[in-house]
């Protein structure tokens, strides 16, 4: 019985799932290419930089337990904001464009951080990049574009037909659940490893 409860509330979940992500097919792929976008020219920039280097205040060395969950909640802070920011930007038509560039500009800070780490850390940042911070940010960049997507979609049917929030409070929650979830499996990686990383990543 208890399988079958789980069963069937993982079918809902999917279905609920694909049935918003087809509903927002639009928004989805034209977040996504913006995102993508940013991402490449974040690359660019960088790399175009090369004897750029941080200031010793914008780096984060994962050396220990304290300093790491000191930086997992800072950026569970950032995730809320960024949640937030991207809500209120939807609840017009007018103000939506604002939040595309929220997700464009943190796009665009993870390929110029990428290609940062690359640089200025040798094979240790190279390794950091490509095996646990690309993979994280990547993941909630996604997160971000799906929230993206599916609130924005949930504010104009609250335009449209009346709502009281309740939809928009349950996309916020079970996205947030999911961003921390992410960052807290990067910023385990990052600790076990003593990485150093740019402290906006």
């Amino acid at each position: 019985m208890q399988k079958y409860k789980t069963r069937s509330l993982f079918s809902r979940f999917k279905y609920g799932f694909s049935s918003q992500c087809s509903q927002t097919k639009g928004r989805l792929i034209f977040a996504f290419v913006i995102v993508l976008t940013c991402f490449v020219a974040g690359i660019i920039v960088s790399a175009s930089t090369p004897n750029f280097y941080p200031a010793d205040e914008y780096i984060l060395d994962f050396a220990g337990a304290k300093s790491g969950f000191g930086a997992f909640f800072s950026r569970t802070f950032s995730q809320v904001v960024i949640l937030l920011l991207t809500f209120v930007f939807s609840l017009t038509v007018w103000t939506m464009p604002f939040a595309v560039i929220v997700l464009g500009f943190r796009g665009y800070l993870l390929g110029f951080n990428i290609c940062l780490l690359c640089a200025n850390f040798g094979l240790s940042g190279l390794l950091d990049a490509v095996l646990i911070v690309l993979p994280c940010q990547l993941a909630m960049l996604i997160l971000f574009t799906l929230y993206f997507a599916f609130i924005t979609k949930a504010c104009q049917n609250c335009r449209r037909f009346g709502s009281n929030g309740s939809g928009r409070g349950k996309l916020f929650i079970i996205f947030l659940l999911c961003l921390i979830i992410v960052n807290l499996v990067e910023t385990l990686l990052l600790t076990i490893f003593s990485s150093k990383v740019i402290l906006v990543i």
